[in-house]
């Protein structure tokens, strides 16, 4: 009974410890009013540190730095409201600059797939679908530095997830189109949201085609090349994103040469479009899959310029390898 007793407690306590959610040491600037209360990790345990409400001041941070303290923490029921919180305050974040651009990353990269997850995961949600725009608005601002680029795709994942792909996608596009000399805010957003809701019509595909490990039938085939239409009727259905970003999704399988779907466009393709299938398909070489193991970067390009050189428009290929050699 004791040790029943016992192991009653410990699991007590790492629920508790499992509501506790690091946020940046400086997120709070002097002057400010504390808006959750806020934690300290020591010796195993969360202390409370300051109540919200109050005013946070200079003496509050020394504090912290004296005892070595890295995080602070705020109290959530679940992860779900953490990155709702870092969502809401995502633009602040990214904006301070007392906060290390690694911590920034990790944030932006973490908060951005939680929303575009919780995006495919309501898919009938005009209300949802617009916080794509929020993050767009937000990457904008924080790519416009190619430093923070590079820093961002650090947290890439190899293995491939369509809400990871959707995220290093639109970093992609974006950091491309600006290569490429885009400096238009609508278009730039256009194709950052395009890019994060490219896949979005495979909400309507059958799972067991989109998770077969094995080459798909004909038929499997078919129906996988209907994930652009379906995409761009519920998104144009719904009116929550640009008309451009609709256009981008539907367009995205399109090849310059008129191989691709659904419409075999070719010349006719969006130029939005065209960068968006090249860095679909770079981010989709690089990562592993369930019936293909990942290809290295300067493998991928190879690939891209030789082997499928068709499929894609090598002068933007040109601008991406020169952007990926951080030189502009």
């Amino acid at each position: 009974m004791a040790g029943e007793q016992k192991g009653l407690q410990t699991q007590e306590l790492e629920d508790a410890k499992s509501k506790y959610f690091a946020i940046p040491i400086n997120f709070y600037q002097p002057d400010e009013i504390i808006s959750r209360d806020l934690y300290v990790f020591y010796q195993g345990q969360h202390f409370l540190y300051r109540p919200k409400n109050l005013i946070w001041n200079i003496e509050d941070f020394k504090r912290l730095q004296e005892f070595e303290v890295k995080s602070l923490f705020i109290r959530c029921e679940d992860a779900k409201e953490h990155h709702q919180f870092l969502e809401t305050n995502l633009s602040k974040i990214l904006d301070e600059p007392k906060i290390p651009g690694e911590e920034k990353a990790q944030i932006l990269f973490e908060t951005s797939t939680f929303v575009i997850e919780d995006i495919f995961s309501r898919p009938s949600s005009s209300e949802n679908v617009k916080r794509s725009v929020g993050i767009v608005k937000n990457s904008l601002e924080y790519l416009r530095d190619k430093e923070n680029f590079f820093e961002f795709m650090r947290f890439a994942s190899e293995d491939f997830n369509e809400y990871t792909h959707a995220m290093q996608v639109a970093a992609y596009a974006i950091t491309l189109a600006r290569q490429c000399g885009m400096k238009s805010f609508n278009d730039l957003s256009a194709i950052g949201i395009g890019s994060l809701l490219h896949d979005f019509g495979k909400v309507k595909v059958d799972k067991k085609i989109l998770n077969k490990p094995g080459p798909l039938t004909d038929e499997e085939r078919r129906e996988m090349q209907k994930h652009p239409e379906y995409g761009y009727e519920i998104l144009h259905r719904q009116r929550s994103i640009p008309e451009m970003a609709e256009v981008i999704v539907l367009q995205h399988h399109e090849r310059p040469q008129g191989t691709g779907y659904p419409y075999r466009l070719g010349a006719d393709m969006m130029f939005s479009a065209k960068i968006l299938s090249l860095v679909d398909c770079f981010d989709s070489l690089t990562s592993n899959r369930p019936y293909k193991a990942k290809m290295k970067g300067i493998e991928a390009i190879e690939y891209m310029q030789n082997e499928i050189a068709s499929d894609y428009d090598q002068n933007l290929m040109i601008h991406f390898v020169r952007m990926l050699g951080r030189k502009s």
